[in-house]
């Protein structure tokens, strides 16, 4: 692997630093190849350790004016040397650096690149105490300890970084203890030596401390941390907020070695400091802190005995106007109590809870969302264990919402913040449980402010287990009583109507309570009677659907539960009749979506019938259909009468196909026999579709069936041909499927049937419906497989191909589509399509020369695949006739199939070279390839740019050297932050001025004094954005002549000026040149845009500017000389509005300065 890859790409750029880096590598290279001999392979790659020796030869030598590249380079190369080479030679190397660290301590870039190789080396050594504990390696490492509080940024980040990463090499060694041993010295001799005197080097040993004390042992944790306690006493806030961020990380890594006194002692000072809420940093980090510290302490009694104040210490930050501090609050203390708090009748748990319910009072109502979020965390990890430890918080949380209309923040996020935590703690300790607490009934049924439970109730039941007793007991109970109370004379019609709002509500739980029924085989049968009135009950026509919905998720819950299996059968003899005679009521037409769910129940409950009782409703079913289609038949189709027994036909046809998979063989044959009718009736197409989807069912769920009788139905199916009605298509395209396989699986030989459909199924690959097209490609595809299994797919293809023959252009253009999804399919895998390719495109290419769109459309697509299947040697003979086939249409009137054949024409030029097709193509149409050729550059050149500009930019922030004093001060700035970067300002929410939104800014006056921040007068100055620099002498004012007159520059004088500046620079010369061509153009009439320019412009005022004197002239004959715009609609368009606006901008300003 070069290490060097990436810098060689930018040999020949314009960054003059990788240029000189690139030369001085070359120079390294050539030194290399010399050294090697004639003994040694010159064409073999260089090794990384020749780089490193070759860099190292340079970096001793007495010449240091190529220092700064050199050790680029080495930080480059060293990553990838073997530890064994940097072992052996680690004095030599060390020595080296520190010698350029000394002659180039003012230079930065050179100080930093020897700081990041030292500590590359440092790392390379054995981790042992017999190797650390050498007083030269740790000289060394006290050279980085003196950097690690360095004035410069980047010098200290270096030193920091080296040494973090030093001690994570040594991490769990001996060495690990020594290392720690001198840098609580180091830190202990800054903080002693500066901590009165220099506040910015105590701050940068701080900030340090934070990164290096997770990886020091617990003794040094220990004393350290005593001391940066010290410095949260202090009353300077950036010192206690750096100091808060190094307490941060510490106890944010799990693998910190904090004893368990050290955490007593920083949990308590943490929460004896003054915590200032509204200040969103500083809050955040102590939030942090000590939930963070909480969930790490031993042993448990400990907790609880300081959980209490912690709890109303965190309670606190919830009065503060920042919405991120009462977030990280939540979760934090979440957190924290998850960890700790064990529900139970200990006084800590009681004391956490009430200072939890003191939330819910109007003073924290602006940080409700996130009070409300953190309460569902707990409630949904204490599970049933809630109860009844937040049973006062669950009370108080309902009388809250019923008066949310009267509070004067509430909003929607709040009541959904309601409404979720209500639904967790239902699903938490149940629904039972819940409305013993927050009951939901009165005398007058539902307690009205409580109604807005139900719902609640509705998503928590379906998450839960849940007794269909209490249903039974408890919710219809209140469902009965608001009927009641609706069916009263004194109750009005309002009233009325909202109790049967009401009631229907108690009702839309039952399918939530079949969702995880616990006692169906107990219950189901004192329930079935109300289900069953119910269903029948002609006030409330809703409840068939959501008594439908829970029988259907009881009958799939009891898939393995044989016992409530069997209690659901029992009453298959009461539900099946009332199911039927409901779906014989229905209305098809207008009550579709209620059909289906009832036709689904009617096939689920007879799967768990008994067979005889559903082969008896199955025979009394078919008789019914027979006697109403006959008397249909009979009567006139216009009718009503005749009408309804059609669509009563039709609901016991339906009926038929929902049992369908349960009815025995003997059924299946009296139903084939009913449908088979149907296939060549195209009177009654809604009739003639449901036949067909039965006969796809019996093939299905009845393979033995549809093997028994599979040249019946072939028989019918062709001679139905004929017969088949538009909405019948789909369903009989499935139908052929289920035939096509059921023939593949018995391996039934005659397939004389395939000639006669071929044409069907081509003509239905056309079709507008999308589902009948995907059907009708299925079919196709499964002949086309039967056929291959028999050895006749050729012969097949050849059926497909006759269609080009066909005189109507919407067969031809469905034959070249099938042949195309043949090919598509079998045409890589079978040899003989791929030697019948080329005479199948030979064929196809002639129907380019067709006027029909339709046909085009289908070969442009044959010919892509012709493209991508046929190698380069066999394509290459019908370049001519597909280049002039496509050329016919590249240049269309309506375009439909420009970018197409385009596309076709880009694959070929890409294939076979735009030389050689730009051969192929007439004399008039070659500007074709070279817009494609040159499309195809501009593409390459543009992704080329932007890979390079990525590499660069990755490139230059891992060279970033720049030591200037505005890096320095955005680097003095981030490391007072620390490694909070929560609070860093997102770059990506700039506003087009470059400012982040919120931001302010300062006015200054050049005029007076520097402002004063320590006045609070200098509050007057600071401004929400900063506006744009006003110039008296702005081009946009208009000039005012010596007689008083303004003078309005036009667009020739602004040229004029354009033109006046700048004549000595090569554009300048190549714009004049082309002024010229344009200036002859214009006198000669050809010069387009200068003549709508012209044109465009006329009218506008122009023709009244004096051409001898200042101002304008009033001409005879015309009006006064004002601009006058005219009404041009073209000037609304996207398009020219911007145009238009800088035109008209000038025109009838007011309020501008005089000069």
């Amino acid at each position: 692997m070069d290490v060097f890859a990436e810098l060689r790409r930018h040999a020949g750029g314009n960054h003059p630093q990788k240029v000189k880096l690139n030369v001085i590598l070359a120079a390294l290279t050539d030194v290399i190849l010399e050294r090697r001999g004639d003994g040694m392979d010159h064409d073999q790659p260089i090794s990384n350790t020749e780089y490193f020796a070759a860099l190292m030869t340079a970096l001793e030598s007495s010449d240091d004016s190529h220092a700064q590249e050199i050790l680029q380079l080495l930080t480059m190369v060293l990553p990838e040397v073997h530890e064994a080479v940097l072992r052996t030679k680690f004095d030599a190397v060390a020595q080296a650096l520190i010698r350029v660290m000394q002659n180039h301590d003012e230079e930065s870039s050179s100080l930093r690149s020897a700081i990041i190789s030292l500590g590359l080396v440092m790392q390379a050594q054995e981790p042992s105490a017999a190797v650390w504990s050498h007083p030269t390696i740790l000289k060394y490492f006290h050279v980085l300890l003196s950097l690690a509080t360095d004035s410069r940024p980047k010098i200290r980040k270096a030193a920091q970084s080296a040494i973090v990463k030093i001690l994570q090499v040594h991490a769990n060694a001996t060495a690990d203890t020594l290392l720690s041993t001198h840098i609580a010295s180091f830190a202990e001799n800054v903080l002693a030596s500066a901590v009165a005197k220099d506040q910015t080097k105590v701050l940068q040993l701080v900030g340090f401390l934070g990164a290096v004390l997770p990886l020091l042992p617990g003794k040094v944790v220990t004393s350290l941390s005593e001391a940066l306690l010290k410095l949260l006493e202090s009353n300077q806030k950036t010192m206690a907020l750096v100091t808060l961020e190094t307490f941060d990380a510490l106890v944010a890594e799990p693998t910190s070695r904090l004893s368990a006194e050290c955490l007593n002692a920083i949990l308590t000072t943490v929460l004896g400091l003054d915590s200032n809420i509204h200040d969103q940093q500083h809050a955040t980090l102590l939030i942090q802190i000590t939930c963070r510290l909480l969930a790490r302490l031993e042993p448990l009694q400990t907790t609880r005995e300081i959980l209490p104040r912690v709890v109303v210490a965190m309670c606190s930050y919830f009065e503060s106007q920042h919405t991120r501090v009462h977030r990280v609050c939540a979760d934090m203390l979440s957190t924290a109590l998850q960890v700790t708090l064990n529900p139970g009748p200990h006084p800590a748990v009681q004391r956490v809870l009430f200072s939890l319910e003191g939330l819910l009072t109007l003073r924290y109502q602006h940080a409700w969302p996130s009070i409300f979020a953190c309460l569902t965390s707990l409630v949904t990890f204490y599970s049933e264990n809630a109860h009844p430890a937040f049973d006062s918080i669950f009370t108080t949380t309902v009388a809250l919402y019923d008066a949310m209309e009267t509070m004067p923040q509430a909003n929607d996020d709040m009541r959904k913040a309601f409404t979720r935590f209500m639904t967790s703690a239902t699903s938490s300790i149940g629904v039972e449980v819940m409305l013993s607490i927050v009951p939901l009934a009165n005398a007058d049924g539902v307690v009205e402010e409580r109604a807005w439970l139900i719902p609640v109730l509705r998503d928590a039941v379906k998450t839960s287990p849940a007794r269909l007793e209490f249903f039974s007991s408890a919710i219809l109970s209140l469902a009965k009583a608001c009927e009641a109370v609706s069916r009263k004379d004194s109750t009005t019609p309002l009233e009325a109507k909202r109790m049967q709002a009401r009631t229907m509500q108690l009702w839309s739980l039952f399918p939530s309570f079949c969702t995880h029924s616990t006692d169906v085989a107990v219950t189901f049968k004192k329930l079935a009677k109300t289900l069953a009135n119910a269903m029948s009950d002609k006030r409330y026509p809703e409840l068939q659907l959501l008594v439908c919905q829970g029988l259907q998720l009881l009958i799939k819950g009891a898939v393995e539960n044989p016992t409530d299996e069997a209690a659901l059968a029992k009453f298959a003899s009461r539900f099946l009749p009332l199911l039927i005679t409901i779906v014989e009521g229905l209305d098809v037409e207008s009550e579709s979506d209620r059909l289906q769910t009832l036709l689904d129940t009617i096939g689920g409950y007879a799967r768990l019938a008994d067979v005889e009782f559903v082969a008896t409703i199955f025979k009394q079913l078919m008789q019914k259909l027979l006697e109403t289609a006959t008397q249909a038949k009979r009567g006139d189709p216009k009718d009503p009468a005749t009408q309804a027994l059609q669509a009563q036909a039709h609901v016991h046809m339906s009926i038929a196909l929902a049992l369908v998979r349960i009815i025995q063989l003997d059924q299946v044959a009296l139903l084939y026999r009913v449908v088979k009718p149907y296939l060549l009736d195209d009177t009654d197409p809604l009739m003639q579709k449901r036949s067909y989807s039965v006969l796809v069912q019996i093939c299905d769920a009845h393979p033995s069936f549809a093997a028994e009788h599979l040249t019946d139905m072939i028989e019918s199916l062709s001679e139905s041909l004929l017969t088949v009605s538009v909405p019948a298509k789909k369903m009989r395209l499935r139908c052929l499927n289920q035939v096509v396989r059921a023939i593949e699986a018995v391996n039934h030989q005659d397939t004389s049937f395939v000639p006669t459909l071929v044409g069907e199924i081509m003509l239905c690959t056309k079709e507008a419906n999308g589902k009948a097209r995907e059907a009708a490609f299925d079919v196709l595809l499964a002949m086309a497989r039967l056929l291959h299994s028999q050895g006749n797919l050729m012969e097949f293809l050849q059926m497909v191909l006759g269609g080009l023959a066909a005189r109507t252009p919407h067969m031809r253009s469905a034959a070249v589509l099938c042949l195309s999804r043949l090919v598509f399919e079998f045409g890589r895998t079978e040899e003989a399509i791929q030697h019948a390719m080329p005479e199948l495109l030979r064929t196809v290419v002639l129907l380019l020369h067709e006027k029909a769109r339709e046909v085009i459309k289908s070969v442009i697509g044959f010919i892509k695949l012709g493209i991508a299947i046929l190698s380069k040697e066999q394509l290459v003979e019908f370049l001519p006739s597909i280049v002039e086939g496509l050329l016919l249409w590249i240049g269309e009137s309506k375009a439909r199939f420009r970018a197409k054949t385009r596309t076709i024409m880009m694959k070929l030029c890409r294939k076979y070279g735009y030389d050689y097709i730009a051969s192929l193509v007439p004399e008039g149409d070659k500007k074709l390839i070279t817009h494609i050729r040159k499309t195809k550059e501009r593409e390459e050149r543009q992704k080329t740019d932007k890979k390079e500009q990525r590499s660069s930019q990755s490139f230059e922030e891992f060279m970033q050297d720049s030591d200037d004093e505005e890096d320095d001060m955005d680097d003095d700035a981030k490391s007072v932050g620390g490694p909070n970067r929560d609070n860093r300002p997102n770059k990506k929410l700039r506003t087009a001025s470059g400012a982040a939104p919120g931001s302010n800014y300062i006015k200054e006056n050049a005029k007076e004094d520097i402002v004063d921040f320590l006045d609070n007068a200098a509050f007057k100055n600071i401004v929400a954005s900063r506006k744009a620099k006003r110039d008296d002498d702005s081009d946009d004012e208009f000039e005012i002549s010596k007689d008083g007159r303004m003078i309005i520059p036009g667009d020739e004088d602004d040229k004029d000026d354009d033109d006046s500046m700048g004549d000595d620079s090569e554009d300048d010369e190549e714009a004049a040149v082309r002024r010229d061509v344009q200036k002859k153009l214009a006198h000669m009439g050809l010069d387009k845009k200068r003549k709508r320019d012209k044109e465009a412009s006329s009218g506008f005022g122009q023709e009244y500017r004096a051409k001898k004197a200042a101002g304008d002239v009033k001409k005879k004959g015309k009006m006064d000389p004002y601009a006058y715009i005219p009404l041009d609609p073209k000037l609304m368009a996207r398009r020219n509005k911007q145009t238009a606006v800088s035109k008209f901008s000038k025109a009838g300003r007011m309020g501008g300065k005089r000069k």
